[in-house]
């Protein structure tokens, strides 16, 4: 395997996670505008909105951190492709029903046009697909807390 796979999959991994750890801070502190503004999209059932919305920024913060420090790679790159696809389907209803609003994907740290965050979106499941059928990890906990794992991965 050559080195440059090896530090791409790390660049991927601290790119991504911090990516997630500021999305989901930044979110916290503007938690009640958000949920005003994701519930006036109408794209879940109001029962679903305030669940998804309470723990959405939690879920970014575990992601993101876990990905740093390289800990369950492999199932936290299916995560971030999951919640990257829910973000572009999001973002497609909002285009569709003509939003003018821009994606508050970083809370008010960054405002970022819906097209915009469907590209970042795309990049991020390329990204995670890339860490996902990566096999040797570099500054990984995996690798510490499972030694075993090269065998099995």
């Amino acid at each position: 395997m050559e080195p440059r796979t090896v530090l791409l999959d790390t660049a991927l991994r601290f790119i991504i996670g911090a990516v997630f750890v500021v999305a989901g801070a930044s979110k916290l502190p503007v938690h009640s505008e958000w949920f005003a503004s994701l519930a006036a999209y109408k794209i879940l059932p109001l029962s679903l909105v305030q669940p998804y919305m309470a723990a959405l920024p939690w879920i970014e913060i575990v992601v993101g951190s876990c990905l740093i420090a390289g800990l369950f790679t492999r199932l936290f790159s299916i995560v971030v492709i999951l919640l990257s696809a829910s973000f572009i389907l999001g973002n497609v209803l909002a285009l569709s029903s003509n939003v003018a609003e821009g994606c508050a994907c970083f809370g008010e740290l960054v405002m970022v046009s819906h097209k915009w965050s469907l590209t970042i979106d795309a990049l991020l499941i390329a990204a995670a697909v890339v860490i996902f059928f990566q096999r040797r990890r570099f500054l990984a906990l995996d690798c510490l807390i499972l030694p075993f794992s090269r065998a099995i991965s």
